[in-house]
């Protein structure tokens, strides 16, 4: 009778694996049926949907339409607005650093697909996977988390090297974006894509400009950071530490906790590419 048992459980067990297995393979031929029947969109075509009205991002190799979830994203406009018309894969699987968005904003994806990313002779594009260093015998595999320098990082709470984006706002008007990238937890260097206070936007100010000291104060920050840990951002509440005082321009015209709250923003981000 026990083996009769056996042997039926043996069987049931089989079973329930085939039909696993059919499922598994059903569903990734329904993925690669719908990724035959989506329209193909290059990079090209991508980065033409790059604000506001119109938005699509491309994740894992589809393309996404996402206009009209812009205005109901949780976060400020601005984060979201970064990755429009783009490749957004890194951002997407590191919404905070090694940590991806949820199940349940996969989900909600799928309703924006609209097409597949491809290059100029309508192969699938996908995007770039980081190289993992295989061992001598050519058989590729995961790397160790004993070596997996960006896990340490994130566990510890670090910084981890890699490009990033940050922005200050008030009163939904963007006042400081910067781009900045990090090497061992230092600024290599730090840009301004926008820089602005009461309708001046100061990084068109030439020289001569009644304001233009004020830019050049944001550019010496720049500068004095470079090389300097992530902790001295900090010195920016004094800003006579870090800027020289340009035609009697002060500390306060240079508003630098504005510029803490951008590089911080960014930092709170995540990694927006990786080195």
């Amino acid at each position: 009778m026990n083996k009769i048992a056996y042997t039926a459980f043996i069987a049931f067990v089989a079973s329930v694996l085939t039909l696993v297995s059919v499922s598994a393979l059903s569903g990734a031929d329904r993925d690669a049926a719908v990724d035959e029947a989506l329209g193909p969109i290059t990079l090209e075509e991508l980065a033409e949907h790059d604000n506001a009205e119109s938005c699509w991002k491309a994740i894992h190799g589809r393309v996404y339409d996402i206009t009209d979830y812009v205005p109901r994203h949780p976060t400020d406009e601005a984060v979201i607005l970064e990755w429009c018309g783009r490749e957004s894969t890194a951002g997407w699987d590191n919404k905070r650093p090694g940590m991806p968005h949820s199940p349940r904003a996969a989900t909600l994806l799928e309703d924006y697909l609209i097409g597949r990313l491809v290059d100029e002779r309508g192969e699938p594009e996908l995007a770039a996977t980081p190289a993992v260093d295989s061992p001598d015998d050519g058989v590729s595999r995961a790397q160790s988390p004993a070596a997996d320098e960006r896990l340490h990082r994130a566990l510890l709470g670090l910084p981890q090297d890699g490009h990033y984006r940050g922005v200050f706002i008030d009163r939904g008007v963007i006042q400081v974006n910067v781009t900045f990238d990090l090497r061992d937890g230092r600024f290599e260097s730090i840009d301004y894509r926008h820089l602005a206070y009461r309708d001046v936007d100061y990084l068109t100010l030439a020289e001569g400009d009644d304001l233009h000291p004020v830019r050049v104060q944001h550019e010496q920050i720049a500068e004095r950071l470079a090389g300097e840990p992530v902790t001295a951002i900090f010195s920016l509440y004094e800003p006579e530490r870090v800027v020289d005082d340009i035609d009697g321009f002060s500390g306060a015209t240079l508003r630098g906790a504005k510029v803490i709250s951008a590089i911080r923003d960014g930092l709170n981000r995540g990694v927006y590419s990786w080195p």
